[in-house]
């Protein structure tokens, strides 16, 4: 993780005080019981998801985030990578023709909420409100239901009652969760390369980009070999990421990455 912090101060720091962190440090994520299907295995699937569609990131215009989109897409797309976007529904019609490219390039799209409230600090009846509404926002515009739904901040609630009833409403709902077990802070470092890149300072986005692949790199041997430990072998996993202009640019050589070490790419069946 040393590498983390190659990236230039004065960027790091703006990000690190503009959400309040002090350090940076992978969050640990239970390895869920849903994919414990690689016996047989020697190597692990891993599968490509997208938070926070139809754009993560201030400072773009509607025609960069367009084609910043398709830049991404293009590289999934010729790929064969079956990537699965977790849309939060704030500002959702302005961003519907960013969401209908995913859907026309054959990903699938699913439920991230409406505002991205934590269910650990919301009332339950609020945050189930606020899902209910991202679900149907996104359905009208898929054409469908949806299967997919991802916990915002990946809090499934801070007790067994809340957590329970969530989860039963949700597979009501006809949601599957959209678990995450490679989480990393790849967002944060996505700041710093906008923030890089809007002031004309290519090196430091250089910078920041291997910063970037590094990260992501350790995250995933991090939680592959958690995965091992907890199992005593392979499971498979999914990756956090989020539709960015660094992943949009980048997502080629993260894909790299995961193939050298000896990943498959797969869907979040």
């Amino acid at each position: 993780m040393g590498r983390l912090f190659t990236i230039g101060w004065p960027y790091l720091l703006v990000v690190l005080h503009s959400v309040g962190f002090s350090v940076i440090a992978m969050s640990q994520v239970g390895l869920p019981e849903a994919l414990d299907e690689a016996a047989g295995r020697s190597s692990p699937r891993v599968a490509i998801t997208f938070d926070d569609l139809p754009w993560n990131g201030p400072g773009y215009t509607d025609a960069e985030m367009i084609g910043l989109t398709d830049t991404l897409l293009a590289t999934l797309t010729s790929r064969g990578v079956p990537a699965t976007g977790l849309v939060t529904c704030r500002g959702i019609q302005e961003g519907a023709p960013i969401l209908r490219k995913w859907l026309d390039a054959g990903m699938e799209l699913g439920n991230h909420s409406t505002s991205h409230r934590d269910l650990n600090r919301t009332p339950t009846d609020e945050w189930l409100a606020d899902v209910e509404a991202c679900g149907e926002a996104v359905s009208e515009i898929a054409g469908g239901p949806l299967r997919w739904f991802r916990y915002p901040m990946l809090h499934q609630g801070d007790d067994r009652a809340v957590r329970d009833s969530v989860a039963q409403t949700l597979a009501d709902w006809g949601y599957a969760n959209a678990h995450v077990t490679i989480d990393n802070s790849e967002w944060l470092l996505a700041r710093a390369y906008d923030l890089a890149m809007q002031a004309a300072d290519t090196a430091e986005a250089q910078a920041v980009v291997e910063a970037y692949l590094a990260h992501v790199r350790e995250a995933a041997a991090h939680f592959r070999a958690a995965g091992r430990e907890k199992f005593g072998r392979e499971v498979d996993h999914v990756l956090l990421l989020h539709a960015n202009a660094i992943a949009a640019r980048h997502i080629g050589e993260v894909l790299d990455g995961l193939t050298a070490a000896g990943f498959t790419v797969a869907s979040l069946e």
